[in-house]
């Protein structure tokens, strides 16, 4: 009766407060127009003291205030918010929804006719950041913030003009000294958006975050994996997972991690009752399944968990133990980790400990930006919600549990990934969906530019069997450089869109850095604008990869024409400050698919026909020699470390069994060289006079090619 009593006046408790505060989250309910104290000085975007600005003198007892932002004359830009649809959720619950809004003025995506994103609702005019191309030709990033116990966020309006509003999402007031935005200049892109998170990165006020380079990576997801999501959703239990684990051990597929996804835990109406899983689905727990892990099978095992409980939170009537109840409080008919840092750790130190003491090796979190809507409108709001993300980058780093981020696009989220290294940066892949594979690919790209500073971007899991786009999207899960895990019934895989993807072992064929889009697609909707959508990554010692797309949705183009030129090899050095070096000046330009190679003297006309993707190397020319890498594989120049160069000598070590290509120029004459590696290993092109010779520490064939007359 007590225990009935203490529930009935915590529960008297929070509806007391939801009353006080105008940013009690619900579903459909929009924040365009809470109340903000307006502040008087303008936001000179363009001029600012320093990259990240600060408030020092917020007026007292004001939760919510709000700043005109003045930008710059401009050519086009991007808008990155999610998209809004009438009775669904809305900012800031983000989740894994941040969409590349193109526009030529602001004020075209308020309006009823803007074009917009075939499968997404209409853009949200609340938003995170904003990439313009001003009329000079030079780049303005501006981001929103986070900090101790606050959120700044844009708002547009139908004029075009643009508002910076800062709130606790709460009860609570603002403090004194408080950040605002972060915003930069200059003439690249790629340079301009890494010194932006660099300053991001070093203020500890606003973020917890390391470059993507400087993060360990969890093993698992340098290989191939298999998730139970797309073929099977919440409808899965022990018997499913068992004979999907038989299956895909005599595939002959060598997926190394399985990911069991939602649907093994139990819940009341969207809330948490337990850490243990369902008994019905799962009579013995995951211990026959955990059982079946073996080194060179399925290694490592990861299990789906939801940052907040589940989708809801935690239910008031669970079986938790008591120091977990004690780290919990009741509000808005959810209990949730806090109020205090020290509930908030213990809660999540007991929650990863759970799935490792069931013996999986990594975490995937899922609703992570619905963290935030769960806690509006009560006191530090905001500082709870950024402390659960922290306290589950801690407590896995810690106990060595890999983390897998999904639905986290919400700035508290994706502004303090401090230890892990991958993170969604898509809405969910649907098979056989085409205009969801088109938005998909362009929102994952355009993501990149942003998360990619900071984590390797998750394109989602895919069905290799999907006929319409299967191979597409596992080459741009290559491009990607993130994480590649199947979830095709393992009776359906299709094994020749698979294999391009790994070598013997599972192990990824990956780029030194993610996909992006190059110049002219920055700033593209590739869905309606008729243009071809463009995307790069540095890839091997020397190497350029690209792909070319024809994502429009409009019978109109059908057929869409790019061209791909030397200055595209340049892209490498630009983005991620690689060598880039064009030795000679030439360029050879790989067509991975017709397994054919030219120099690249004039720019190369692609024609691209209906929904579909061309996928090249751009390959610099040393001492007479450029190395393509294995034909088999999507991104070839992986596929091989180059040892030395000379003109008499190339001295390569190659990764897996294939064919190998090798471009070679001697005395006016040229071949594209064919080997048949069988076995990994060095390998070492002489030229004898005429003749290539190869000696290897590898089994190999060298199929015979003629030289032909260089072509001026």
């Amino acid at each position: 009766m007590k225990k009935i009593h203490f529930i009935v006046l915590l529960l008297i408790s929070s509806a007391y407060c939801l009353a006080q505060s105008p940013f009690v989250y619900e579903k459909g309910k929009s924040f365009k127009e809470v109340k903000s104290w307006k502040m008087p000085s303008v936001i000179d975007v363009q001029n600012l003291p320093s990259p990240i600005l600060y408030e020092d003198a917020v007026p007292i007892d004001q939760t919510t205030i709000s700043y005109r932002v003045q930008l710059p004359a401009y050519i086009r830009g991007v808008f990155f918010s999610r998209d809004s649809r009438p009775g669904d959720h809305q900012w800031p619950n983000n989740t894994n929804r941040l969409l590349p809004w193109a526009f030529n003025r602001l004020g075209d995506l308020t309006k009823a006719d803007y074009p917009g994103i075939p499968s997404n609702g209409k853009p949200s005019e609340l938003g995170d950041a904003l990439l313009l191309q001003l009329a000079d030709g030079s780049y303005l990033f501006t981001k929103a913030l986070s900090g101790e116990n606050c959120i700044s966020w844009f708002q547009l309006d139908t004029t075009g003009g643009l508002t910076l509003n800062l709130s606790t999402l709460g009860k609570d007031a603002l403090s004194n000294h408080a950040p605002l935005l972060l915003a930069g200049k200059g003439n690249s892109a790629y340079n301009l958006l890494r010194s932006s998170y660099q300053s991001l990165i070093a203020d500890k006020e606003v973020a917890t975050l390391k470059r993507r380079e400087d993060k360990i990576r969890f093993e698992a997801f340098d290989y191939l994996g298999w998730c139970t999501w797309e073929q099977y959703h919440v409808d899965i239990d022990e018997r499913k997972i068992l004979h999907a684990l038989d299956v895909i051990e005599n595939s002959g597929i060598p997926v190394r991690y399985l990911l069991i996804d939602d649907g093994s835990l139990q819940f009341n109406r969207n809330q948490l009752t337990t850490m243990q899983p369902s008994k019905e689905r799962f009579p013995n727990g995951f211990e026959n399944i955990v059982a079946r892990k073996k080194e060179g099978k399925v290694q490592w095992m990861g299990l789906w968990y939801a940052l907040s409980g589940y989708w809801m939170g935690i239910s008031p009537e669970n079986s938790f133990s008591d120091p977990m109840k004690r780290s919990l409080y009741l509000y808005n008919g959810s209990l949730l980790p806090g109020r205090s840092t020290e509930n908030i750790q213990a809660f999540y130190r007991r929650y990863v400990q759970t799935l490792k003491d069931y013996g999986f090796d990594f975490l995937k979190i899922d609703n992570q930006s619905f963290t935030l809507p769960l806690y509006m409108g009560d006191t530090a709001a905001v500082r709870c919600a950024k402390e659960c993300n922290l306290a589950l980058e801690e407590q896995t780093h810690d106990l060595g549990v890999g983390l897998m981020n999904c639905m986290a696009q919400n700035l508290l989220n994706t502004d303090h990934t401090q230890y892990s290294a991958t993170a969604r940066v898509s809405i969910d892949y649907k098979k056989f969906n085409k205009d969801m594979a088109k938005s998909h690919l362009f929102q994952s790209y355009a993501n990149t530019l942003l998360q990619g500073q900071t984590v390797w971007p998750d394109h989602d899991m895919f069905h290799s069997s999907d006929s319409i786009c299967g191979r597409m999207m596992a080459r741009s899960k290559a491009l990607s450089g993130g994480p590649v895990y199947l979830s095709d019934a393992p009776e359906a895989f299709v094994a020749e869109n698979i294999w391009p993807l790994i070598d013997e072992q599972g192990k990824l064929f990956r780029p030194l850095a993610p996909g992006v889009p190059t110049p002219e697609s920055l700033l593209i909707n590739p869905l309606q604008d008729g243009k071809a959508y463009r995307v790069f990554a540095p890839t091997g010692d020397e190497a350029v990869s690209l792909i070319c797309y024809n994502l429009n949705t409009s019978s109109t183009h059908q057929k869409v024409c790019t061209t791909i030129s030397k200055e595209d090899y340049l892209l490498r050095k630009e983005y991620m400050s690689a060598s880039a070096d064009l030795g000679s000046g030439q360029i050879l330009l790989y067509d991975w698919e017709n397994q054919t190679a030219e120099l690249l003297v004039a720019p190369k006309q692609v024609v691209l026909d209906g929904f579909t993707d061309r996928l090249f190397h751009l390959c610099p020319i040393h001492q007479g020699w450029a190395v393509i890498g294995l034909q088999n594989k999507y991104l070839s120049p992986s596929t091989v470390q180059i040892l030395s160069c000379s003109e008499q000598e190339l001295k390569l070590n190659v990764f897996s069994s294939g064919t190998l290509k090798v471009w070679r120029e001697f005395k006016g004459k040229q071949e594209l060289r064919s080997i048949l590696i069988d076995t990994p290993g060095e390998i070492t092109l002489t030229q004898n006079g005429t003749e290539l010779k190869a000696i290897a520490n590898a089994d190999y064939q060298m199929i015979p090619v003629a030289f032909k007359p260089v072509k001026k």
